[in-house]
């Protein structure tokens, strides 16, 4: 048998539990602003002294890839290198994008952090 212990304090009023809820709706509401916001944020990623430039938007979407004419001339000898400032470009551009994912929740979820948000 359970029995049931009686609390020294009274349980939240209802009223707390919907603000709480309606507090969660609105971070909730918020949050789904910012990833489209996140969209329209364009971030750009240079390595190899200009050779490579990548971009990307807030969401981690790879926009364009621009590589020099030297850079091309250069890879005909060397693909290795070409596709390691490839991927280094990438790589930056992404870590940009998390970065500024990241300060932009931060502004809605007060620095708390929420697994599974980005």
């Amino acid at each position: 048998m359970v029995r049931r212990l009686k609390s020294s304090k009274a349980t939240a009023p209802a009223g707390n539990q919907t603000d709480i809820l309606k507090q969660a709706q609105d971070m909730q509401k918020r949050m789904l602003e910012i990833q489209e916001e996140l969209k329209g944020k364009e971030l750009e990623a240079s390595v190899g002294g200009g050779a490579v430039t990548i971009k990307v938007n807030g969401q981690k979407e790879l926009l364009s890839v621009k590589l020099s004419d030297d850079i091309l001339k250069e890879a005909q000898e060397d693909k290795e290198m070409l596709e390691d400032l490839i991927l280094s470009a990438v790589k930056e551009a992404m870590r940009q994008a998390d970065e500024l994912a990241e300060g932009e929740m931060n502004k809605v979820t007060g620095g708390v952090s929420i697994p599974g948000l980005f």
